[in-house]
């Protein structure tokens, strides 16, 4: 049996139901695979694990395959897409629209990451005719739990997807905006892709083709079952069945993505709207060499 260890992008949700499924059904171990699912300290944790080849695997959101260049960074294709974007609470809202600054909490702090945040609101701003400039958001570190952190004090979250925080909101009658990149003319990068690293890929093809068909019979399996899925969540995740769980988990099953396929021109969108907005680290050729 060979252990593989994965990379999470945050704590253990689910969006990582394909995971899951092919844990809890045995799908992994009948292919001599030892899998075991690793929760990160910091967001980028694990693409910087693959990276190295530390780790086998790992999944984040597309952003990250071009704000920052990543050598040794492969992508293998998507399992999960979601609508994703900034929550704003009432207050922070009613603080824009009085020329006033807000604080946005985020699982990560960064240059690109943040001004992609500022161009999000900026934007909707304009929309509502709320005059606006990037100095008035103040973005924070803040872990990955948005609706503790606005419960919190904070006037609204960052790297938020509607299947998780919307209906979190939605279900806890929190009130908040959700505004999606879609809506202020952005393309989509709130979904989930599968990462190996250039060494793993070459030395290991036939288990990361085993490891990546099981991601894909996970995902196809939980869209045909979502009410099964919600079972193996609770019997593999330890948590308490609950109205608000269901929810998140059938809006999450809708979203999968399969069969997986290493698609090159699924974010070639992605990466040209924000290359051409000065938002990407990563040239042609290193988008392109993700897919390599």
């Amino acid at each position: 049996m060979q252990r593989i260890e994965v990379g999470l992008e945050w704590f253990l949700n689910p969006d990582h139901l394909p995971f899951i499924t092919g844990l809890e059904k045995g799908w992994f171990r009948e292919l001599g695979l030892d899998v075991h699912l690793l929760e990160p300290k910091d967001h980028y944790d694990g693409l910087a694990a693959v990276a190295r080849g530390d780790l086998a695997f790992a999944c984040n959101e597309p952003l990250h395959m071009i704000d920052e260049a990543r050598s040794g960074l492969r992508a293998l294709g998507c399992f999960f897409a979601t609508d994703g974007g900034v929550m704003l609470t009432p207050a922070g809202e009613k603080a824009l629209s009085e020329g006033k600054t807000i604080r946005i909490a985020s699982p990560v702090a960064g240059e690109v990451t943040d001004d992609l945040a500022k161009l999000i609101i900026g934007r909707w701003c304009e929309s509502k005719g709320i005059a606006f400039t990037p100095a008035q958001v103040h973005i924070e570190s803040a872990g990955f739990e948005h609706l503790k952190n606005i419960e919190a004090g904070f006037d609204g979250a960052w790297l938020c997807f509607a299947n998780f925080e919307g209906v979190e909101a939605q279900q806890l009658g929190v009130a908040v905006t959700f505004i999606s990149s879609a809506q202020v003319g952005l393309p989509n990068f709130s979904a989930l892709e599968l990462f190996t690293g250039e060494a793993t890929l070459r030395e290991s093809p036939e288990m990361v083709a085993a490891f990546s068909s099981v991601v894909s019979r996970g995902a196809a399996w939980c869209r045909e079952h979502p009410e099964d899925a919600a079972q193996l969540w609770y019997s593999y995740s330890g948590e308490q069945p609950s109205k608000l769980t269901d929810a998140i988990i059938a809006d999450t099953c809708q979203r999968l993505v399969a069969p997986l396929v290493r698609d090159g021109k699924r974010w070639l969108a992605m990466w040209r709207a924000f290359d051409r907005m000065g938002l990407s680290q990563v040239d042609e050729a290193g988008y392109q060499a993700l897919y390599s």
